[in-house]
């Protein structure tokens, strides 16, 4: 069973690409949860590398979108999506240079993150960006 569980219902935006790039980063975040299962820290590692790596790149495509459709709300998204990439940054290299461990307490932060984030913040914008 998945860690995480994308549904249009719990989690559309009505903005399609938006929609299968958040279903992405829920595959990723299940690969990390398995790693982290697993023990393995070279998995772990892998997948959490990969995982920072495509929230970056999503919330770039996301703020773009929101920018060239005139998002009245991008600054504070903006702010939002930064404090998030800082931390995972900070955890990917405090891990990487053995200072930090990813385990439970990491899956239920990333796992309330994006249920807090998704279904509030971001289905704020699905009539702006679908337009």
């Amino acid at each position: 069973m998945s860690f995480m569980k994308w549904t249009q219902e719990d989690y559309g935006t009505t903005v399609k690409f938006c929609d299968e790039q958040h279903q992405e980063l829920f595959n990723r975040v299940n690969s990390l949860n398995t790693a982290v299962s697993g023990g393995e820290r070279s998995d772990i590692g892998k997948s959490l590398d990969s995982l920072v790596e495509y929230v970056v790149k999503h919330f770039q495509d996301e703020e773009k979108l929101m920018e060239e459709k005139g998002y009245e709300d991008l600054a504070n998204h903006r702010v939002v999506h930064a404090e998030l990439v800082n931390t995972c940054t900070e955890l990917q290299g405090k891990f990487h240079a053995n200072e930090a461990e990813v385990g439970a307490d990491t899956m239920t932060f990333i796992k309330d993150w994006l249920n807090n984030h998704i279904p509030i913040i971001d289905r704020k914008y699905g009539p702006v960006l679908s337009s």
